[in-house]
Formats: structure tokens, C-alpha cells, sequence
């Protein structure tokens, strides 16, 4: 059995993302300080914690036995001297706003103890303007954990100018401790990996419905039932090289220039916005979603992406903190 760096933990953040990163490192079996201000945050991020545990043991991922004990790993603590005082690796998961997080991180800077690496969960913001006031730069970067946070495997490590190789190793170590999937992004860009992919993949899709090609229904039909059912066991480039390197070629040559190349807001979607259908707290967005059809849609997700969690942590060495 493998040793693992930390055994403490401080999340600073209550949020959903913050709660489900919390939930991780507790089910590894270390201490979790959950700092938020709003002690109401805290409360709630306990209770989503505590049913997110008790769904895992329903549906076989983790035994009753390994929730009580991850949950007793969790405490709340809404003062932030105290949440960081004992910290050993500190994780910010506040507001995606680029002047909030500076600010978290001149406090956390300033708290934490000199050997403490400090990460940001962000899906965009520049790793360097985070800790633009920030002495221990070396000791900062970007870990991006993927929503869900307690079911997702990938975890984008971003590092800044000054981040040391040594902190990368370390975090990718613990980060792999924790059944995660790290990936490091070499260089400091918009959206890092996934979201530049995702986002590409966006553009197309309202540009078709916008051109009047396919509804709406129809992109997330293709969508799921061809290359997005293939993309979970294989990739986009080994898929390429199953194909014929020679023959993507000959398409793109094509193709490429048939793609949008927007470079903001496609009209549709801005018009989506105008008139109230803003997803699903609106009831509508690009589809209509009545209670039963998000109902339905979530649970689908979610029991198919348990499913993949289930084999993961099967697969999974056993880590110990130390």
C-alpha cells in the first residue's frame, strides 16, 4: 500500500463545486477543513455532502462503513485563520471572478504556512493573474476538477509562470492519490483543454440549429448516439489514428473551412437569452424542460456516470495519506 502526500486538507469554498471537492479528499481518508463565510453554505454543503454519500452506498460505489467515515472527516469551519491553520495543501473554490480570487489568495498567502502549496479550482481564469499578489508563486496552480466534482475522474493542472516542477509532481501524486486523473496543461491559456474542446464543439452545434440544418434535439441526438458514446473509451486523436491520419486529412481539407468561426455569442444563443430561456431554472433553453423530462435526463446521467465511477474505483490501487 502506497503513502500519498497530506493528510489535512483546506477547501476554501462551500459551493457545489467546493462541497463535491471536499467530499473526495474525505473519502481518501483525509482531514477536510471546509471553510466558507456564510455559515448557512456550510450547512447545506454538509447535507449535500451527507446525500452524495449515501447515494454512492445505494448504488454500490462506497460501503455505508466508508461514508460515516468520510463524512466524519469533514469539518466545517467558517473562520479562515482556523480553516488554513492546520492545512498541509490548501484548494480555493470560490466565485469564478478573477478580482475575488486574487484577494483569496493574498489572504491564503499570507495565513498559510511558507511550505503549503496553494490550487485554484478555476475552468478559464488565467493562472497568473490568480496570483498576480501572491509571494509563493512557485507553490500555486491551477488544479480544474471537472462538475461533478465527486463523480468526474479528470482534474486540468495548470501551472503559472513560476510554478516549480517540483509542486506539479507533487500535486499530480496526490491528486492520483485521490482517484483522480490528472492532466498537465504546459502553458497558461483561455479554457485550458477541455473547455477549449467543449466549447468548440458548442460553436458548430448553434451554428447548425442557427442555419436551420437540425433542431436542437436532433445535435444532442447525434451527438449521443454516434462519436459521444465512442469518445468515453476512445479519444479524439487515437480515433483519428484507428481512421488513417491520411484520410482525416483529406476531410478536413474540405471541411475546414465549411466550420463556424464566430468569434462571440452566436445570434441564436443571444436570442435565447432575450426571451427568458436561460436552461433549466427557466424551464427552458434550447430545449423545453418540464420537471419530469430534467428528472429523467439527470437520473439517466447520473446513473451512467456512477456506473463508469464504480469501475474506477474497482480499478483503483489502494493510497494511504500520511
Amino acid at each position: 500500500m502506497a503513502a500519498a502526500p497530506f493528510s489535512r486538507v483546506a477547501v476554501i469554498g462551500a459551493g457545489l463545486m467546493g462541497h463535491g471537492i471536499a467530499q473526495v479528499f474525505a473519502l481518501s481518508g483525509r482531514d477536510v477543513f471546509l471553510n466558507d463565510a456564510n455559515p448557512e453554505s456550510l450547512s447545506r454543503a454538509r447535507a449535500g455532502i451527507a446525500a452524495n454519500l449515501d447515494l454512492f452506498a445505494r448504488e454500490g460505489v462506497i460501503s455505508r462503513a466508508e461514508g460515516e467515515m468520510a463524512l466524519a472527516h469533514i469539518h466545517l469551519e467558517p473562520d479562515l485563520t482556523a480553516a488554513v491553520a492546520r492545512a498541509e495543501y490548501i484548494t480555493e473554490v470560490v466565485f469564478e471572478d478573477l478580482a475575488v480570487k486574487q484577494d483569496v489568495f493574498s489572504r491564503l498567502d499570507a495565513l498559510a504556512a511558507p511550505e503549503v502549496i496553494i490550487a485554484s479550482n478555476t475552468s478559464g481564469l488565467s493562472a497568473n493573474g490568480i496570483v498576480r499578489d501572491v509571494q509563493r508563486r512557485s507553490q500555486c496552480l491551477v488544479t480544474h476538477f471537472w462538475n461533478p466534482p465527486h463523480i468526474l475522474p479528470l482534474v486540468e493542472v495548470v501551472r503559472n509562470d513560476q510554478t516549480s516542477d517540483a509542486t506539479v509532481a507533487t500535486v499530480t501524486q496526490l491528486l492520483r492519490a485521490i482517484g483522480k486523473v490528472p492532466v498537465v496543461v504546459q502553458k497558461d491559456i483561455p479554457g485550458q483543454i477541455g473547455n477549449r474542446l467543449q466549447y468548440a464543439l458548442f460553436r458548430e452545434a448553434v451554428a447548425l440549429v442557427q442555419s436551420g440544418v437540425c433542431s436542437p434535439e436532433d445535435v444532442d441526438t447525434v451527438i449521443k448516439m454516434s462519436f459521444g458514446r465512442r469518445l468515453s473509451t476512445i479519444g479524439i486523436l487515437e480515433t483519428v489514428d484507428v481512421n488513417g491520419t491520411s484520410l482525416w486529412a483529406d476531410i478536413s481539407h474540405y471541411l475546414f473551412r465549411e466550420l463556424d468561426t464566430s468569434d462571440d455569442t452566436l445570434p441564436y444563443h443571444q436570442d435565447l437569452i432575450r426571451h427568458g430561456r436561460t436552461g433549466v431554472k427557466a424551464g427552458a433553453g434550447f430545449h423545453d424542460w418540464p420537471a419530469e423530462r430534467l428528472a429523467e435526463t439527470l437520473g439517466r446521467r447520473d446513473a451512467e456516470l456512477l456506473r463508469w465511477l464504480r469501475l474506477d474505483r474497482a480499478a483503483r490501487p489502494a493510497v494511504t495519506a500520511r
